[in-house]
């Protein structure tokens, strides 16, 4: 089934449902417990943070509403909405820092370090020194720290030109239910990870031009800091790389060193400790477990009917 037809069975089954999607659901759910915390921590952020913060929350379920009552006006909006989710994650994850502080202002870098320090010293020590940091190594593992951001659209995009609507959908939601539950974790475990002062990268770090481009980059693209427990990196590259697998031998063949040096690079490049990666390990398989049960509970019938529901109840 392709997803324009399968878009067409859902229009046919009902013109309310076939406005949104599972992911829809989770990330409006997603947004409105954002904005609801928002708003009880108000007194605690500043005053001109709490405002742009629900200001955000607000454009974002605004948009998300927006670009589902669009969809059915033509292929454009259709795909439009149907990648909404890439906006969505970016601007969510963009604004969790003030929050973060403010519900749970204590670091657990000590914790994580001292469990690296006694569990895992052997290879959080020999994994940032691989073969002695040459400047070459170091370049390839910034780019492919990079191509964690355009590796689960590129299988998303590939997906969607097949006409898989049952995998493009239920990736989407497995991607998003991964992100949100890392964001649960950055709010139970805030940490910044053993990462190098900004001045002393280049010193400490090393490699050429292309890792100096690169950490302006992401200077400018990650503006939440206290998101190294779970590894993020890890737990999307690997659900994404699970997808490959099932869809995709070939993509599965072209993922599988990029993921592997995905990983590789959060601990070399300073950004995780290796307890953050075997989190974000054990956070991808659960999510590849909980996505497919998740996902039919926020199916768009399910919520219309309870509203429906809730309003027969209240006249």
């Amino acid at each position: 089934m392709s997803v324009l037809d399968y878009d067409a069975a859902v229009n046919r089954d009902g013109a309310d449902a076939a406005r949104y999607n599972a992911a829809d659901i989770l990330s409006l759910g997603g947004v409105a417990v954002l904005l609801c915390l928002t708003a009880v921590c108000r007194r605690q952020l500043d005053a001109g943070e709490a405002a742009w913060l629900c200001a955000q929350y607000c454009a974002l379920g605004l948009l998300i509403v927006a670009s589902a009552a669009l969809a059915s006006r033509g292929s454009v909006y259709r795909v439009l909405h149907d990648f909404s989710p890439v906006v969505t994650i970016i601007c969510v994850f963009n604004s969790l820092g003030p929050l973060i502080h403010t519900v749970n202002p204590v670091l657990w870098d000590a914790r994580f370090a001292a469990l690296d320090a006694r569990w895992l010293a052997p290879l959080a020590v020999s994994w940032p020194q691989v073969l002695g940091r040459p400047s070459w190594l170091t370049d390839a593992a910034y780019v492919a720290y990079v191509l964690y951001y355009p590796l689960p659209v590129a299988l998303a995009v590939l997906l969607y030109a097949r006409g898989s609507a049952d995998g493009f959908r239920a990736f989407v939601f497995a991607v998003l239910t991964t992100f949100f539950a890392s964001y649960l974790g950055y709010f139970l475990c805030p940490t910044l990870g053993p990462r190098v002062p900004p001045e002393l990268e280049a010193t400490l770090l090393g490699g050429g031009a292309i890792s100096g481009g690169i950490r302006l980059f992401l200077h400018f693209v990650e503006r939440t800091q206290t998101d190294a427990f779970p590894s993020g990196h890890t737990a999307v590259a690997l659900v994404s790389l699970s997808c490959a697998w099932h869809r995709s031998r070939r993509a599965f063949a072209v993922c599988t060193p990029v993921v592997a040096g995905i990983i590789f690079s959060t601990v070399y490049l300073h950004y995780h400790y290796v307890s953050d990666v075997i989190a974000g390990i054990a956070l991808a398989a659960g999510c590849l477990w909980l996505a497919p049960r998740l996902q039919p509970a926020c199916a768009p019938r399910e919520w219309i009917s309870l509203v429906a529901a809730m309003r027969n109840v209240i006249r």
